[in-house]
């Protein structure tokens, strides 16, 4: 007598259709998000003197991990914050992990991603700045400890830097000469120190950015 074949219900073949559609799914969900977090693969710095100094400056750097999804802020060779990140069109947000062996909290941060650099969110000034190479504008930003900065360009080609605590107390006060060059501005102390570059980021005042390094 011959032994029948036993057929496979058909509610364990739709389960296993759906389970292939689903892994699928992630795969290619997974495929895209590391293919977005691809633009800013790799690491980017930005230089930072320190007091104005000619010779004394610290390095901060994000190194990401397109294909983890992961990111690390170092200050000069000190770890500072690790994370995940995510990128979406023109901006990438960065969550921190708040591994707290390395002193950081967690928080999220969100960077503008622009060919080659990355700038922060909270760096870009209230105010806006005219086309021309040199010109007169008011730029101010305030912090989430309720700082506040200011930057007054003129047309002569000077600019001041000042620094209020919360309560309005002047902290300190820069001054000196900025030179356009597209969209970087670059300064200099009246002392003759060179300080880091400003950028133009989409009319406004960018504080801070990063460049990606090469290689």
């Amino acid at each position: 007598m011959k032994e029948k074949k036993k057929l496979i219900p058909a509610e364990f073949i739709a389960a296993a259709v759906i389970a292939a559609v689903i892994i699928a799914a992630a795969a290619l969900a997974i495929r895209s998000d590391e293919k977005k977090r691809g633009r800013v693969d790799g690491t980017y710095s930005c230089e930072f003197p320190i007091n104005g100094s000619e010779t004394k400056s610290i390095t901060v750097f994000y190194k990401f991990d397109a294909k983890e999804g992961t990111y690390e802020e170092l200050w000069g060779e000190r770890s500072l914050m690790t994370g995940s990140y995510e990128a979406e069109n023109d901006t990438v947000t960065l969550t921190s992990d708040g591994n707290e062996q390395l002193g950081a909290e967690s928080e999220t941060e969100t960077f503008h991603i622009l060919d080659n650099l990355l700038i922060p969110e909270n760096y870009i000034y209230e105010g806006a700045l005219p086309s021309e190479q040199t010109f007169e504008a008011e730029c101010t930003m305030k912090d989430i400890g309720g700082q506040q900065y200011a930057v007054r360009f003129e047309k002569d080609g000077s600019y001041s830097y000042t620094v209020k605590s919360a309560s309005g107390e002047e902290n300190s006060r820069l001054t000196g000469t900025y030179v356009r060059d597209g969209d970087f501005l670059h300064r200099m102390n009246a002392d003759g120190a060179q300080m880091t570059d400003f950028y133009v980021y989409d009319g406004k005042l960018a504080g801070i950015f990063y460049t990606k390094e090469q290689g």
